[in-house]
């Protein structure tokens, strides 16, 4: 008796569909602060073009969720097993805040709706509405990057990320079809509130310790001395950027790319991006990939270290790089660099924005492009080693000198 009465104290007064209405408003509200960086990625990164498509299944696959697996079922309205999965994307979305990371805000901001409808429709609509969370992540910036890398990083043959995220997609909609054959059976088992919180807690506890184990790592501060078009060997000249570095760097303060080239025919390529913003800068993997590179392993040899491996060993302050394209193949290293010092991936980057937020800073890619057979790696090497180095970037001496 006492169970029954408090189950009819839990039923909202309003039914179904409002309940969805809110929902859809909670989202909205979660995504919006997001929304221009995801809309705009979509149209200027090749490995993001497609991102509303995933976006547009994932809504697809809510309301048949709804007309399918709720049909039947009456939702309890507020089940208290979605307020610590509410509170861990709270959480989520204070990391990405803190640390101004906006993939962080975007997936925190699904998820929060994903909490919501879990709140308000209950637990079955929140597992039923999970294969939709997933399918519209896949569809986030970035997010086929870090999916191509990590596939790579397993050993299995290259893909396109449209491809991998276009399976990964049909494999969570068919889960999801299970999942609500289960329901229509009544055989979908359901979280509770302990089992949320030990999952909440479980999640946070393996970011915080990926976080603790690959801190950022900072080296001293290192520009090219632009001004020299000739040193040693080597002549530059100032060239273009590729349309797709034009589109992923648009809003930069200054993208400069050259070309230098010795006597023996070798040729390296240097591009410099500043910017005052974090954001305008990406990995150099990035657009990469989006122009048809593969990114592979660096060749086997000793470390990279310009200026006889004093100012800039390869494993404090770069990232070497190794791709295919073809018959092409290019080796490179890439830093970002401010007034203070210089940092081999973005996490370093956006620490370094939070330490000195008036600092401007630097992307700096330097490759070498060769037939396949030949070593891209030795005229990189070589060229790292003669070339003038300064102690900071361009842009970073005071106005007033």
């Amino acid at each position: 008796m006492i169970a029954s009465e408090t189950r009819e104290m839990s039923r909202p007064a309003f039914g179904l569909w409002p309940r969805v209405a809110i929902v859809v408003v909670a989202l909205a509200l979660a995504l919006a602060p997001a929304a221009a960086w995801i809309v705009g990625t979509w149209g200027s990164s090749p490995l993001d073009a497609w991102g509303w498509l995933f976006f547009a299944a994932a809504l697809g696959w809510g309301g048949l969720v709804l007309a399918l697996g709720l049909a039947d079922g009456h939702p309890e309205g507020l089940d208290p097993s979605g307020w610590p999965l509410l509170f861990g994307f709270v959480l989520l979305a204070g990391a990405g805040l803190m640390l101004d990371v906006r993939l962080a805000g975007a997936l925190a901001g699904l998820g929060l709706g994903w909490a919501a409808a879990w709140l308000l429709l209950g637990g079955a609509a929140g597992v039923l509405l999970l294969p939709s969370l997933l399918v519209a992540a896949l569809g986030l910036p970035t997010i086929g990057f870090l999916l191509d890398g990590a596939w790579r990083g397993l050993g299995l043959p290259a893909m396109p990320a449209l491809v991998l995220k276009a399976g990964l997609a049909l494999v969570l909609l068919l889960g999801g079809l299970m999942l609500v054959v289960l329901r229509r059976r009544g055989r979908l088992p359901l979280p509770g509130p302990l089992q949320s919180v030990y999952g909440v807690a479980l999640v946070t506890a393996a970011a915080a310790l990926t976080v603790a184990f690959n801190p950022p790592t900072f080296g001293p501060p290192l520009a090219l001395a632009e001004d020299q078009w000739a040193f040693g060997r080597w002549y530059g000249a100032e060239i273009q950027a590729a349309p797709s570095e034009q589109r992923l760097f648009a809003d930069s303060r200054r993208l400069s790319k050259r070309i230098y080239a010795s006597r023996d025919g070798a040729r390296v390529s240097v591009l410099v991006v500043e910017s005052d913003d974090v954001h305008d800068l990406h990995t150099p993997e990035y657009c990469l990939s989006g122009s048809g590179w593969v990114i592979g392993k660096p060749e086997s040899g000793a470390p990279v270290s310009p200026a006889g491996g004093e100012a800039l060993p390869l494993t404090a302050a770069a990232v070497e790089i190794t791709a295919a394209r073809g018959e092409q193949r290019l080796a490179g290293v890439y830093w970002f660099s401010s007034a203070s010092r210089s940092t081999p991936d973005l996490t370093g980057l956006r620490l370094q924005s939070r330490l000195a937020p008036e600092e401007p800073f630097a992307l700096y890619l330097i490759s070498a492009v060769v037939p396949a057979g030949a070593s891209a790696r030795t005229p990189l090497i070589a060229f790292l080693r003669e070339a003038p180095w300064l102690a900071a970037p361009r842009g970073a001496v005071d106005d007033n000198g």
